[in-house]
């Protein structure tokens, strides 16, 4: 994400997620533990996307009815942002199988409507290759996989979830990413969020637990 997209983006998320964090933990004296799980979902000004998501999915956790939408894509501060999107919240994978913190969000613009039970994406594999795919009205998907291969079947499992009046016409992208390196793990959706209007409302209209 270009520096100047995310620092505009970081200021409305301290401007309005931060007081909602203070709200949450209501006006009472608070414990030592939670002063410091407060403090720690506090974004600040110096923080990363990458930090500010994990202090959201701190947040997310902790109050789940409240949920709060995952730190977006680059292009979601344009007027693109606006149109329909789900959210795919993805977490590292680990040997047993369990998922940690879900940091790694995938923006779906102009979804298909369908609740599921299951992720609709396979477990992956991140990396430095990225794969964009611009939809029709220039709206785009962005993915992070460790080689070519993956990059394009997670693409092909992403446009089943795009409304197809979208696909005519798009195009997908594939390259070595530019900027610092990610970490290569294995990644799995275990939730979905679904925002019909964009970042004009930043609380889901629904949300999808996966088993």
């Amino acid at each position: 994400m270009p520096t100047r997209d995310w620092a505009k983006i970081r200021k409305l998320f301290i401007a309005n997620f931060n007081p909602i964090v203070t709200s949450a933990f209501g006006s009472d004296t608070l414990s030592a533990t939670d002063t410091a799980l407060k403090d720690a979902m506090m974004i600040q000004t110096n923080d990363s996307s990458l930090i500010a998501n994990s202090r959201l999915a701190l947040y997310n956790q902790k109050f789940p009815s409240q949920a709060v939408a995952a730190v977006p894509e680059w292009w979601q501060v344009r007027p693109e942002g606006k149109r329909p999107q789900l959210i795919l919240l993805c977490g590292k994978k680990h040997d047993n199988g369990n998922v940690g913190y879900l940091v790694y969000p995938i923006t779906i613009p102009h979804p298909i409507i369908n609740r599921r039970a299951t992720s609709p994406i396979p477990d992956y594999k991140k990396g430095n290759i990225e794969a964009i795919l611009t939809l029709k009205d220039n709206s785009k998907v962005i993915v992070n996989t460790h080689d070519n291969d993956t990059a394009n079947s997670l693409i092909e499992a992403i446009k089943l979830l795009i409304d197809p009046a979208y696909l005519e016409g798009s195009f997908t992208k594939v390259g070595l990413r530019k900027g610092q390196s990610l970490l290569a793990i294995t990644v799995a959706a275990k939730k979905a969020r679904y925002f019909s209007q964009g970042l004009k409302n930043t609380k889901p209209d629904w949300i999808d637990k996966y088993t």
